[in-house]
């Protein structure tokens, strides 16, 4: 096996078409440096600009009234590494708008300023490298791993040496997945140093622990299609006809199976239709029975005569409605996730995607990281809600009408004592379990390859 292993390793160091190979793959990665050193640069300014808007948002309270009845604005971080996997942080709405006040419910926001009418460029991030090119490139090393041999006649010759096949086939193998991951070690840390001098990433320890994770997902990602490379090399016996399977293979599974997923979703997972109008609806309806009814809240001088009593009914009627939209608002996104996990579902039969969801889990990110920071956003409209009913019920002077506008406390107010939320990142623990499924099926599949190489090589009439 060693034999073979340096033999076709030294083959490869010497190919046109791994020297060839190596170069794309380089100028990819320094195209993720320079795009992604430019994208952050222009990040960094927005961040900046919301940062800013949300500070302001702040800042122009002075009552306790005022501050519990605005609309703070809140943002996920970026974690880091999204020159690794974007992750959808082009998409996914990672900002929200946390309103206090009774009769309110948090709802999604861009995190962008940009202008949405123009379509950013498509990411180039590593996973897409991995995906496209990686996998195209495992093609272009293993279409004739074997057929090349058997059209050459050495494989019988090699074969009849007592050589056993497990230990050529896993020379060969092992010899274009070293090759590969040299290849993409190389240019990930050409990427890394160009994103390091353009002060867009700093090297410490969450990095250098996500860049082996990448790696450790792209290992056997690209054992994969090595693998699925040599089986269909043996199986064609021909190396044009394995290099037609092969790109068919790849083009089916990279391209043809991922378009058709957002296909599937929306025909089996029913569309959330115009949410915005349900949401208004249901709050009409409920304030014009309130109006019905005659539950308004009146002027301090007439409500004070019984203590706000009938502004204390009408405020329970709204949080009743509150329970109505927050269960309204929260089945809208859930029907929005599960259209999103179905089509991930179906994406998940292309290794492309096994791979792609396996390292976001990993890395934190992705659709896990979307529903932690609703989970958050949520959570962090109680936490303002608890500061300002305690401020509140400090006031003797005050109505005590809770989040209704106009009925809480006039005191003074210290916007800088106003909580500002604070995301907590997932923890690698919470990563791994929520992506447990990509991470598994990554490795069956390549489980699977391998057992599929295995056998063909072990049928294959080496003779003929």
């Amino acid at each position: 096996m060693g034999a073979i292993f340096l033999h076709q390793l030294h083959d490869n160091l010497r190919s046109l078409r791994f020297q060839v190979s190596l170069g794309v793959l380089l100028l990819f990665f320094v195209a993720n440096g320079v795009i992604y050193t430019m994208k952050t640069d222009n990040l960094r300014g927005e961040a900046a600009r919301i940062n800013a808007l949300n500070e302001e948002r702040f800042d122009r309270v002075n009552t306790v009234q005022e501050a519990a009845t605005n609309t703070y604005k809140i943002r996920s971080t970026e974690v880091g590494t999204e020159f690794m996997a974007e992750s959808g942080s082009n998409w996914f709405r990672y900002a929200m708008y946390v309103d206090p006040s009774s009769g309110s419910v948090p709802g999604f926001a861009s995190s962008r300023t940009t202008n949405h009418w123009m379509r950013r460029f498509e990411v180039v991030d590593w996973s897409v490298i991995v995906r496209y090119v990686l996998s195209f490139l495992c093609i272009v090393l293993s279409y004739n791993a074997i057929s090349g041999e058997l059209e050459r006649g050495t494989l019988r010759l090699v074969l009849a040496n007592s050589l056993e096949r497990g230990s050529f086939l896993m020379g060969k193998f092992a010899a274009h997945l070293v090759t590969l991951l040299v290849a993409t070690a190389l240019g990930s840390l050409i990427s890394l140093l160009i994103l390091v001098l353009g002060q867009v990433v700093e090297l410490n320890l969450h990095v250098w622990q996500s860049y082996v994770l990448f790696l450790l997902g792209t290992t056997f990602f690209i054992a994969l299609f090595l693998l699925l490379g040599i089986g269909i090399s043996i199986l064609a016996r021909n190396s044009a006809s394995s290099l037609v399977l092969l790109i068919t293979a790849w083009t089916v599974l990279i391209v043809a199976i991922p378009q058709t997923s957002y296909l599937v979703a929306i025909s089996t997972v029913e569309h959330v239709g115009p949410f915005w109008e349900r949401l208004d609806n249901y709050e009409n309806e409920v304030r014009t029975a309130l109006q019905r009814e005659g539950i308004e809240p009146r002027p301090h001088e007439l409500a004070q005569s019984d203590n706000y009593a009938l502004e204390k009914h009408y405020i329970e009627r709204i949080n009743e409605m509150e329970k109505g939209k927050f269960g309204i608002f929260k089945e809208i996104v859930d029907q929005q996730i599960r259209q999103f996990k179905v089509a991930k579902s179906v994406n998940m039969l292309s290794p492309g995607f096994a791979f792609q969801y396996a390292v976001e889990a990993l890395l934190g990110n992705g659709i896990l990281r979307f529903e932690d920071f609703a989970r958050q956003g949520w959570k962090y409209r109680e936490t303002l809600r608890q500061f300002f009913r305690a401020r509140d019920a400090a006031d003797a002077k005050s109505p005590h009408v809770l989040f209704l506008r106009g009925y809480m406390s006039d005191a003074e107010i210290e916007s800088t004592n106003i909580p500002r939320f604070a995301e907590k990142p997932l923890a690698l623990s919470e990563s791994i379990a929520g992506g447990m499924v990509p991470i598994v099926v990554l490795l069956l599949e390549t489980a699977l390859a391998f057992l599929f190489a295995l056998w063909a090589f072990n049928r294959a009439d080496i003779a003929g």
